[in-house]
């Protein structure tokens, strides 16, 4: 799939977060977060490498170590975007809560679960 129609699904799907972030549905909300962030770090990265499709945390290690900004970054230490790995994992847990715990999700949760994918999208737009 072209990176194009990733990064629109991705907005697409922020949009359909925002939407049910204002309409007080903060467990759906962190779902649909997490998964526009997934299909935005799938258009960073482009295809996994043996595997029809990405796993999760492989994919937020790609997306982190940033060889797709710089194919010339190191495999070792941190990786060039080290601050979003924190922020991903978080994602990717409140929203194992949200969807399989049915953990209480808050409105602050849903919010920063909104701010942290328009950041991933800044992210990869300005690459």
């Amino acid at each position: 799939m072209k990176k194009q129609i990733r990064l629109e699904g991705a907005q697409q799907t922020l949009a359909g977060a925002k939407a049910l972030l204002a309409g007080g549905d903060f467990r759906d909300c962190v779902s649909r977060c997490y998964y526009a962030a997934y299909q935005a770090m799938w258009a960073a990265v482009g295809e996994p490498p043996t595997k029809p499709r990405w796993e999760h945390f492989g994919l937020i290690q790609t997306f982190v170590r940033g060889r797709w900004i710089d194919p010339q970054v190191s495999m070792h230490g941190p990786g060039a975007l080290e601050a979003q790995r924190f922020a991903l994992r978080r994602l990717y847990d409140l929203r194992l809560g949200a969807d399989y715990r049915l953990d209480t999700v808050s409105r602050q949760d849903a919010e920063w679960a909104v701010q942290t994918v328009q950041e991933v999208l800044t992210i990869i737009e300005q690459r």
